[in-house]
């Protein structure tokens, strides 16, 4: 199971502390704090850039390097849901 530490910006998978940036520790909150649900491109650009002009692939590229630092540490990562969003996988 993802556990945040907000006071430490820090999130940990098995107790190991994955190294994330600030967008990326936002990100990856995002999704923690919002479980079953798919969030849309949109969504998740409305949350961190609501003032800029950015483009989906931004967000897909934040998504790939979270996905590849949770593979890391054995976790099943974030589903792409075509045409809607991404969803955090739930751990057993």
């Amino acid at each position: 199971m993802l556990e945040i530490d907000e006071n430490l910006f820090e999130i940990s998978y098995e107790n190991k502390v994955l190294k994330l940036c600030y967008k990326e520790y936002e990100l990856l909150k995002l999704l923690i704090n919002n479980p079953n649900k798919i969030l849309s491109r949109d969504e998740i650009i409305d949350n961190f850039w609501r003032d800029k002009q950015i483009k989906s692939r931004v967000v897909d590229t934040y998504i790939c390097r979270i996905r590849g630092k949770l593979k890391k540490y054995g976790h099943p990562g974030i589903l792409a849901v075509k045409k809607r969003g991404f969803r955090l996988l739930e751990t057993s």
